[in-house]
């Protein structure tokens, strides 16, 4: 994987009006198929659960993956997903980044001081 992402979603104050039940439907209706396609195109996801202080419980994802098109395919099938598009919950940060392992590939021949 020479892609490492993260994503940050805080759910708002409708997702907790909802009960339980209402809350895994939409999961599993709107945001596991998406997770679900991302991680068949070869993509790794672990998703974290966070608490910030003063704040409502947010969910973070660290993603790792190949191919960009797979992670902006994820990025939009969930913007446009039921939990995003009814105001339950928002996408507050996303950054992507390579993986160091990548540059150590890449850089593997190079001298220690800059020259080759």
């Amino acid at each position: 994987m020479k892609f490492a992402a993260v994503i940050v979603v805080n759910y708002l104050t409708p997702w907790y009006t909802l009960s339980l039940d209402e809350r895994i439907t939409i999961e599993h209706e709107h945001v596991f198929p998406a997770i679900g396609a991302f991680v068949k195109r070869g993509g790794e996801i672990t998703p974290v659960r966070a608490i910030k202080y003063g704040r409502d419980a947010e969910s973070f994802f660290i993603l790792g993956f190949d191919e960009m098109d797979n992670y902006l395919d994820l990025v939009r099938e969930l913007r446009s997903s039921h939990l995003m598009t009814s105001g339950l919950a928002a996408i507050e940060f996303e950054t992507v980044g390579l993986k160091e392992a990548y540059f150590a590939e890449r850089d593997k021949d190079r001298s220690p001081g800059g020259a080759s």
